[in-house]
């Protein structure tokens, strides 16, 4: 008898017998834990970028549309021939920031088309307040890969898996698909619980049984009081685990009564819950393992914003200088 439980396999079923299967186990992926990361860019995050550029074109379609309309006016000498209450680009910006209009507009014309941008700018700017109040009340943290399609094709993380297991066994004789780019891709470790420091400094994922993943879990977060590995969402293969035994051993038999006496009371399922106790607190997703906890925002939270303001200061006292330049050679020139 061999010290196990084994994965139940039909290469090893042709060289050794196997108890009564003892439970069913799965093989995942095993990560360092994402984390909730610092953006500078988090403020134009509640719109994809579709929308972004939707609205700078759509904003630049009415600037021309406009100026069209305010020289189409003066053109035909149509009503409101030389006022500038017939266009004004800053109209558009007050409307897209729902601020009050002096002068109002009081060509019907005019009053369309700022009416139009109102109404749009309304229900963008609830939207938009709506999802960032939701995105920092609940942070959410980006998870690239939850199952191993996500892993081949994520392409940013090296990928491992164990020495000589059944899943060794199942990519090593597959010819195409998924586990032949797994097999081609991969390198190979000796063990889990060998790895688990490196996995964390090198960050690498590592494929491999859930019942060694929940106890380097449970065993990390007793040392460390930290949740520092996530457990992919999508199981990569479900196996039975048993016993393993020399071809048509006598042992078999007296085993298999034990193995049921300990699945039928309960006591196999009590004593691996037992091993992995601590990581319960951890098989939360990544950013849940506190619960539900108010978000302090920092300076570097702000820190997208604050440098999109000082760029435009920047650019403001550089078009000031500018200004007085380009004044004081005319007053020059004039004397």
């Amino acid at each position: 008898m061999a010290l196990g439980p084994f994965s139940v396999t039909y290469m090893r079923s042709q060289f050794a017998d196997y108890s009564e299967i003892l439970y069913l186990d799965s093989f995942g992926i095993f990560l360092p834990r994402p984390r909730l990361e610092k953006d500078l860019f988090s403020f134009v995050k509640p719109f994809p970028w579709e929308v972004w550029t939707g609205l700078l074109v759509l904003l630049g379609l009415s600037v021309c549309l406009g100026v069209f309309m305010k020289w189409f006016t003066n053109a035909l000498n149509l009503p409101g021939t030389g006022s500038d209450l017939v266009f004004r680009p800053n109209w558009l910006f007050k409307a897209l920031l729902l601020k009050p209009f002096n002068p109002e507009p009081s060509l019907l014309k005019s009053r369309v088309m700022v009416g139009t941008w109102l109404v749009t700018s309304l229900i963008l700017c609830t939207a938009y307040q709506g999802v960032l109040t939701s995105m920092l009340a609940a942070p959410s943290v980006n998870i690239p890969v939850n199952s191993l399609e996500d892993l081949v094709s994520y392409r940013r993380i090296p990928y491992a898996y164990e020495y000589g297991t059944a899943l060794h066994q199942l990519f090593m004789v597959a010819t195409s698909g998924t586990f032949k780019t797994v097999h081609d891709n991969a390198f190979q470790v000796t063990s889990l619980f060998e790895e688990r420091e490196r996995i964390k400094e090198e960050r690498f994922a590592l494929l491999c049984d859930f019942f060694s993943m929940k106890k380097v879990i449970s065993d990390d977060y007793g040392a460390t009081s930290q949740c520092n590995f996530y457990i992919a969402r999508e199981a990569i293969w479900v196996i039975p685990m048993a016993f393993v035994f020399p071809k048509k051993s006598r042992l078999i038999p007296e085993i298999n009564k034990w193995v049921g006496i300990l699945k039928e009371s309960g006591l196999f399922s009590y004593y691996v819950g037992q091993f992995t106790s601590n990581a319960t607190h951890c098989l939360v997703p990544p950013g849940k393992e506190n619960g539900v906890t108010t978000l302090v925002l920092s300076l570097t939270d702000f820190a997208g914003i604050f440098t999109v303001l000082g760029v435009g200061l920047v650019l403001s006292l550089v078009v000031f200088l500018l200004e007085k330049t380009v004044h004081s050679l005319n007053h020059k020139t004039n004397y």
